[in-house]
């Protein structure tokens, strides 16, 4: 687990957060970012769907509406609890990069709350791996998402090696990995949700990216997408070419790691129109 001393060149510990470039809040900075600096960062008007106003409020005994859960708190009053470590961090960050996504999440989670109590659903787990262990897997060839899908490991990280960046990419959202990250471990693992895109994604900003991959999220959320963790992959992060020391074939012949599939899953490939 990463320590929870702030570093503000946290970012030089692996390459997956050069993707937190645009919502860069902590140069420079000896402590955690205050609430209000965090917020600053927040899209222009971004609301819970009930509309009220995204915020963040720390979690100590200041903490307004305590007898409320996490994400009815959110839903009803805009106020996203938050307190001085990595987790709430990348948290934080998360709603900056993707803004829609967290609101969907957030409020699928209240409308089930609503409709079954707080005991979790199916849906409600699904939710929770996205928004903490969830990646993107992101590719213009379907053929590189079925390799994923087969859990042909070798083949899409060793002889599409050079794909990587050009046709294929692995985008973070969830934020406990990201914290994961800080500290990482053979074994680590995510789960993806795939994405096919037009091959010119590539060439975009890491900003249009971002604003289009959360747009998709979110209206893949909206449709029901997501009813199980079974519609999610897992992924081992470590795989993707220059996270670890894998410049060697041999690597992704850890079968522990880079497991074969067992079992059929319920994801799909996500085609935007």
């Amino acid at each position: 687990m990463a320590s929870e001393i702030w570093n503000p060149r946290f970012d030089t510990l692996h390459p997956c957060f050069e993707q937190l470039q645009n919502v860069r809040c902590w140069d420079g900075l000896e402590h955690w970012p205050a609430c209000e600096q965090l917020a600053g960062f927040l899209p222009t008007g971004l609301r819970a769907q009930s509309g009220l106003p995204i915020t963040f409020v720390p979690q100590d005994d200041t903490l307004p509406f305590p007898e409320l859960y996490y994400e009815e708190r959110i839903f009803q009053h805009g106020m996203v609890s938050t307190r001085p470590n990595w987790h709430d961090f990348f948290n934080a960050l998360m709603w900056n990069v993707f803004p829609r996504s967290k609101v969907m999440i957030n409020a699928l989670h209240a409308a089930d709350i609503t409709q079954y109590g707080k005991p979790r659903t199916p849906q409600r787990d699904a939710l929770t791996v996205l928004d903490e262990s969830g990646v993107l897997i992101v590719a213009s060839r379907r053929s590189l998402l079925q390799r994923v899908l087969d859990f042909a490991w070798d083949d899409l990280f060793w002889q599409e090696r050079a794909a990587w960046g050009r046709e294929v990419g692995c985008y973070m959202i969830g934020h406990a990995t990201l914290e994961k990250m800080l500290t990482p471990y053979i074994g680590v693992t995510a789960h993806a949700l795939l994405v096919e895109v037009d091959p010119t994604f590539f060439a975009l900003p890491l900003a249009k990216q971002h604003v289009y991959l959360d747009g998709v999220v979110a209206d893949t959320l909206v449709q029901g997408e997501l009813v199980s963790t079974a519609s999610l992959n897992p992924f081992p992060l470590l795989g993707v070419p220059e996270w670890w020391d894998n410049a060697h074939q041999v690597f992704y012949q850890n079968k522990a790691y880079f497991r074969d599939k067992n079992r059929e899953r319920a994801v799909n490939i996500i085609a935007p129109v």
